[in-house]
């Protein structure tokens, strides 16, 4: 499977008319992804930053994905990997998106965070390390005074829409722990116990316009 994402980067900033795009190999599939500059340059330019030192190929676990809602990972397959980002978190980018109660939909009745939005998994001021969300629905709660989860890019096209899909949300809220994770990474123990559980193979970057 495959998906597509955008990414808005500070490494376009000289150039604001490009427009870095990703690949993202799902276990059997791929998606792909968007990054607009203007979203959230210090967000996106870690991400781009870890496809280009190969993270996403240690096999990262979709450790926590709820129907309907959102999609959690980010935790390194080799353990060793996660080691850079344990002391050194993010500030937080500018929110973009309008805040507040009154905000979560619009005159149109359209939801604040986007079907396909992509944002850190934060839990806090200036928190954002190693961990995502992708939305599986439109949100209309998500990044709505939370600067840690301000999009930083959008998945686009028929095909990486179709992946969301197609990831197993089967364990939900009980699928493997972080703290298991962080020690074994993706180990055969975390595979047999979650063998329906989807992965990140690997990411890379296949246009910027």
């Amino acid at each position: 499977m495959w998906i597509n994402i955008k990414t808005p980067t500070a490494y376009w900033k000289l150039c604001k008319e490009s427009i870095p795009m990703l690949t993202t190999f799902v276990s059997n599939a791929v998606y792909l992804s968007n990054n607009s500059p203007s979203w959230a340059p210090l967000g996106a330019e870690r991400f781009l930053q870890m496809v280009e030192t190969k993270y996403f190929s240690s096999k990262v676990a979709l450790m926590r994905c709820v129907k309907g809602f959102l999609c959690q990972f980010g935790i390194a397959g080799i353990p060793e990997y996660n080691k850079p980002y344990a002391k050194h978190c993010l500030q937080d980018d500018k929110n973009w998106l309008p805040e507040g109660p009154a905000h979560r939909t619009n005159e149109l009745g359209v939801k604040r965070f986007s079907k396909g939005y992509l944002a850190y998994a934060g839990a806090g001021k200036n928190s954002r390390s190693n961990q995502f969300i992708v939305a599986l629905n439109d949100n209309e709660r998500l990044g709505g005074g939370s600067p840690w989860e301000v999009p930083w890019g959008e998945v686009v096209g028929k095909e990486s829409f179709d992946t969301l899909h197609r990831i197993y949300t089967g364990y939900g809220e009980k699928g493997p722990p972080q703290g298991r994770l962080s020690r074994e990474g993706s180990s055969d123990s975390i595979q047999k116990d979650f063998p329906r559980l989807d992965y990140i193979l690997g990411c890379k970057l296949v246009d910027s316009r």
